[in-house]
């Protein structure tokens, strides 16, 4: 147990230099990557080694398990000292890809910004709500979405809310920051409130896909993007922010349970300990999986030598022409190892994804590609004080492509959650080179 708790100690100093350091330099990608790996692996070992909770679930697990709970933190520090150690040779050593980008206007976009997010979100809403009304209520769509898996080829619609709140929250702080440059304009104070009421609308549509994760990500990159360009959020407010939004994510998932339960006729109840069920529902409960594949793998089950990588690169490839597209999602199969009677999986986080892939070199290998394609991205934006363009698209950008850094996802996140928001960068730039002659 001294180990264990000697390496989450060491853990927890090296994640709080890495985010002080991050946000006092604007660097994006290492406080997206920080905070993700930091959720996923600093509160679940603390409740092992304060005694609330035990490895979930429990029967896979020795009662002894401190060993394997230290070899699991020490991956941990391993993954992030490499990946900062590159990071740092990286960064501002790259090809200046920037010049190649769109020029994004810095002001008189406003209209255009937020007709773009008005009619994405307004295609978000009508997609979801057909699919909602082909089924009969929220209630049934959730059940068919978690459980029934109907929807199964159609979750590139679910991406349409989530790039219609990455439109809403840069014109919202676009808006926002002309409101509290103009001396508090009326006018701009109004559309700041629309583009709330859209944000929000969003996050309520990607909800109702049974999806609580997007809406954690695209919350705290929202944050992020506000404390850079409108106004800074201390740690306190920070801390408090974050228990505030955990709460209410863990309120979601008891009101999906029971719009599920509706549909069921019964009454879903969780009947785990309260710690074990809110790391469940708040996806701490990763850091359990990746213990069991840190353990077992080439051992109960042989590494996957890269397939999952390969189904990554195959992922942008709709299921309607590839019906038989494997997931590049670990947990599926994951959990099908110890549980093959079960839908839903057991994600093992990024760590855990490059480990039951190619063993250990999977984690230096994962750490050094995570390491230079961050590197990359933080040289490219590094303007979200002045600017509010990469204070609204650059953090939500992060969350989402890296997730703890770069995965068997990072290809398909390009296509889904990258290129609209190119695609946006082009349509304003147009428009201010024909404002401009």
């Amino acid at each position: 147990m001294a180990i264990a708790a000697i390496t989450w100690i060491a853990s927890l100093i090296l994640v709080v230099l890495l985010l002080k350091w991050s946000i006092v330099n604007t660097r994006v990608a290492v406080v997206a990557i920080a905070l993700v790996l930091a959720w996923q692996y600093l509160p679940r070992s603390l409740m092992f080694l304060t005694g609330l909770d035990d490895p979930y679930p429990a029967y896979l697990f020795n009662k002894d398990a401190w060993d394997l709970i230290a070899q699991s933190l020490i991956a941990l520090l391993a993954w992030l000292v490499i990946f900062f150690l590159t990071y740092s040779i990286f960064y501002q050593k790259t090809i200046s890809i920037h010049r190649l980008l769109p020029k994004i206007p810095d002001s008189n976009v406003g209209v255009i910004l937020f007709f773009v997010a008005l009619i994405t979100t307004l295609i978000g809403v009508s997609s979801t709500g057909y699919l909602i009304e082909s089924v009969g209520s929220i209630g049934s769509f959730m059940y068919q979405v978690k459980v029934g898996k109907t929807f199964a080829g159609y979750y590139v619609i679910r991406e349409i809310s989530i790039t219609g709140a990455i439109f809403s929250g840069i014109a919202l702080l676009y808006f926002e920051k002309k409101y509290r440059l103009s001396k508090k304009n009326r006018r701009s104070r109004k559309v700041v409130w629309l583009c709330v009421i859209l944000y929000v609308t969003n996050l309520a549509f990607n909800y109702f896909w049974g999806n609580r994760y997007n809406i954690a990500m695209l919350l705290g990159a929202f944050g992020i993007g506000w404390h850079f360009y409108i106004h800074k959020i201390n740690v306190l407010k920070a801390a408090i922010l974050i228990l505030v939004a955990a709460t209410m994510l863990q309120t979601l998932k008891n009101l999906r349970s029971e719009n599920i339960g509706e549909v069921l006729f019964v009454e879903i109840k969780s009947t785990q300990p309260f710690w074990t069920d809110v790391s469940l529902s708040l996806h701490m409960s990763q850091f359990d999986a990746f213990m069991l594949a840190y353990r077992d793998a080439g051992k109960i089950f042989p590494y996957r030598n890269g397939k999952d990588f390969k189904n990554g690169l195959l992922a942008f490839i709709p299921r309607k022409l590839y019906p038989n597209k494997e997931t590049y999602a670990v947990g599926g199969w994951f959990r099908r190892v110890y549980q093959p009677e079960k839908i839903n999986g057991w994600p093992i986080t990024i760590i855990g994804n490059w480990y039951v892939n190619f063993g250990m070199l999977g984690i230096l290998l994962g750490a050094l590609i995570s390491g230079i394609i961050a590197a990359i991205f933080d040289t490219i934006n590094r303007h979200l004080k002045d600017s509010y363009w990469q204070a609204g698209a650059v953090p939500p950008i992060a969350f989402f492509i890296f997730d703890g850094g770069v995965s068997t996802g990072f290809v398909q996140k390009i296509f889904l959650n990258v290129i609209p928001v190119v695609l946006l960068a082009i349509i304003l730039s147009r428009t201010a080179r024909k404002k401009h002659i």
